[in-house]
């Protein structure tokens, strides 16, 4: 019986500290409960500011950069490498008319060839002049002998020698002349030579860069210097595959420089590439700029905007564009339900300071344009000092309030 009793208050005892363990348990189930509650509602609410998608006329502007280089710009090789180069007339930055000498190559060696070559010439002349002189007296001879001969006054014989002797000096005369011939195209290709010892200028500009200095050897592979026309230049760049299509011959560019960037330089587009680089995906168009005073140097940086029209578009501020690192893709954050979204967005043109949106967003989508530093996808917002006017380019509209 006392067994019995003391089995019993043990049981009592057992169950009674199973449900105040539950109990327990569940107490601090509750309050972990309330207080996760109570931290999801004092989260903070990251406070932006908004601007609704929408639609603008836009100016279709493409922006380009690139090299101003000159129209013409020459490498001047020399012809007679293997030779020392005597003289150099000109240094960078002067200017040279075509035609002008701008350099000597080492001469002494051509100049005693055309001596000897007139030399030659001269001889083949003065036997020419011997040879036709005694032409001449067997001539005479010739005519006598052959007088004497119809009268029977000599023989058969010597007329037969003295006509030998006038064929033969005609052979002569006709081999004194093919060598004066071959003496006079000798002179002149050593003339030719003697020429290609001075080095001209091939075309009129200035005197871009200078490679060599006298004393040096003149090279096949090498130029002397590089004459450049300044006076007209051009700027090489690439458009998008894109926006090729859109390109015409003789349509006007607008170009900046960073040595006057409040001046504005006109200039027209003169060549158009046939065809798209299928690496790049893009095709070179080369822009031809008056320069008029020689303001501008080759060299210079240059920015180049093209206006092919104008085009309605979608468009957010340039200021709600996200890039993701190391890429060149870009996202925005769009208020939705209170919280942010982070949306990925593909763009188009530029205008100022609004980028036209090809895919990623739709008209009258709130997207972040201040406060999105701090934003994550998900994270609660509010919307805040977003009264109309706050863009004030038309069409853009702020509304007020939370969302």
């Amino acid at each position: 019986m006392i067994k019995r009793e003391k089995k019993g208050k043990g049981t009592l005892i057992a169950v009674s500290a199973i449900i105040l363990f539950l109990g327990i348990a569940i107490f601090n189930f509750s309050r972990f409960r309330l207080h996760k509650g109570i931290e999801v509602e004092r989260q903070e609410r990251i406070p932006v500011q908004i601007t609704e998608v929408e639609f603008k006329d836009m100016k279709w502007i493409l922006e380009e950069t690139g090299e101003v280089r000159p129209v013409v710009e020459v490498d001047v090789y020399p012809k007679v490498p293997g030779r020392i180069i005597q003289t150099i007339f000109v240094e960078r930055g002067d200017y040279v008319r075509k035609g002008d000498t701008i350099a000597i190559i080492e001469q002494d060696t051509i100049k005693a060839q055309l001596a000897e070559a007139r030399a030659a010439l001269d001889s083949a002349r003065a036997n020419l002049k011997v040879i036709e002189a005694n032409l001449k007296v067997i001539e005479k001879d010739r005519v006598r002998m052959e007088s004497l001969y119809k009268e029977k006054a000599i023989a058969r014989q010597k007329l037969d020698h003295i006509e030998s002797q006038y064929s033969a000096t005609c052979e002569a005369r006709e081999l004194a002349k093919a060598e004066i011939r071959r003496a006079e195209a000798v002179f002149r290709q050593l003339k030719i030579l003697y020429r290609d010892h001075k080095v001209y200028a091939p075309v009129s500009g200035y005197v871009s860069a200078r490679y060599v200095d006298p004393g040096a050897m003149a090279a096949a592979g090498r130029p002397l210097l590089r004459i450049s026309r300044e006076d007209e230049l051009k700027i090489v760049t690439s458009v998008t595959e894109k926006d090729f299509s859109h390109i015409r011959k003789g349509m006007k560019a607008e170009i900046k420089v960073d040595a006057y960037p409040e001046r504005i330089f006109y200039g027209k587009i003169s060549l158009i590439n046939p065809t798209i680089d299928p690496i790049t995906r893009t095709g070179e168009i080369e822009i031809r700029i008056p320069n008029n005073g020689l303001i501008l140097r080759s060299g210079m940086f240059a920015r180049v905007r093209l206006y092919l029209g104008e085009r309605r578009a979608l468009v957010i501020p340039r200021d709600s564009l996200n890039r993701l690192p190391g890429t060149g893709s870009y996202y925005v954050y769009v208020v939705e339900k209170g919280r942010a979204v982070l949306k990925n967005i593909k763009t188009g043109i530029t205008q100022g300071n609004y980028v036209e949106i090809t895919d990623g967003l739709n008209r009258g989508d709130r997207v972040v344009v201040t406060g999105q530093n701090r934003l994550k996808d998900g994270v609660p917002v509010m919307v805040v000092d977003s009264q109309r006017g706050s863009y004030s380019e038309p069409g853009f509209l702020i509304e007020e309030g939370e969302i």
